[in-house]
């Protein structure tokens, strides 16, 4: 029987997923500076630069991540070819998307990390008043696992 538990990655393959989580991060910090310039992408940027564990980049590619809810559909959508054309196809977008399956599948959040992965997920969506059944659904598997003792 095949032991299922997965392998923790070596140094490097460690140092090139944190290589690779941060020039996405600074990919997507661009098109906002573009789309919105401000210095608080500036400030965000020097944070992603220095950041060295592989935890800290994830945690913050994900709040990144979250905050293309609030670009224009046009601009998130030529990021997102961006993206895909320079890296391939994203692996902790697949990772947080298969979370937030299983936990609308199973009807519930388990731990800390998924509720993180579903708000974030939450966040990133656009507003969109006429269809809003994803954004319901995941508020309230939220709401659920913060009413739970």
């Amino acid at each position: 029987m095949r032991d299922k538990r997965k392998r923790a990655p070596t140094a490097a393959e460690k140092a090139t997923i944190a290589a690779e989580l941060r020039n996405r991060a600074l990919l997507i910090l661009a098109t906002f500076d573009r789309e919105e310039p401000g210095e608080q992408w500036a400030k965000i940027r020097v944070l992603v630069e220095s950041s060295q564990r592989l935890s800290d980049l994830r945690v913050i590619y994900r709040e990144i991540r979250s905050m293309l809810g609030a670009m224009r559909p046009s601009s998130r959508e030529q990021l997102e070819r961006e993206l895909r054309d320079s890296f391939g196809p994203d692996a902790e977008q697949i990772g947080d998307d298969e979370v937030v399956a299983q936990a609308r599948r199973i009807g519930c959040i388990r731990s800390e990390r998924e509720y993180r992965i579903v708000q974030a997920r939450l966040d990133s969506l656009p507003a969109n008043p006429d269809d809003d059944s994803e954004s319901a659904a995941l508020g309230k598997l939220l709401d659920d696992f913060m009413a739970a003792p």
